[in-house]
């Protein structure tokens, strides 16, 4: 992958359009909106893929994200909240099997977990209210 770097930021032209990467934000997406965005679109669609392919009918995924930083803006803990509404609730186990799938599988959660402590939790919200 090629970038041109600026003054005050970084670009490349990809397929859906030219991706402008800078520390400040009024130049361009900031390292850590990308670096967080990357984990929660790997991690969402993966769990996307994992209930369709399990037939456990949804009718969307609603993903939060917050972290934690040391005294260098280092990021020490990230933590992904699923929020799925779903007909029927499933169980807590098998939330967390779900659970396990997705992060073994997300390259993006694999590639960080010697320096970023990741939790990442499955809370089912029926489409009715409840929450399991």
């Amino acid at each position: 992958m090629n970038f041109t770097v600026h003054n005050e930021n970084a670009t490349r032209c990809l397929k859906f359009g030219e991706i402008s990467i800078s520390p400040k934000e009024e130049n361009g997406y900031r390292p850590y909106e990308l670096f967080i965005s990357s984990l929660i679109g790997c991690s969402g669609t993966l769990l996307r893929n994992i209930l369709m392919k399990k037939r456990n009918p949804f009718k969307s995924i609603e993903v939060t994200a917050s972290s934690v930083t040391n005294n260098a803006n280092r990021i020490e803990q990230f933590s992904i909240v699923a929020h799925v509404y779903i007909n029927e609730l499933t169980t807590t186990h098998q939330a967390e099997k779900v659970t396990h799938l997705v992060v073994k599988n997300c390259d993006m959660i694999q590639s960080v977990p010697q320096a970023i402590k990741i939790d990442f939790i499955i809370a089912n919200l029926s489409i009715n209210g409840k929450i399991n």
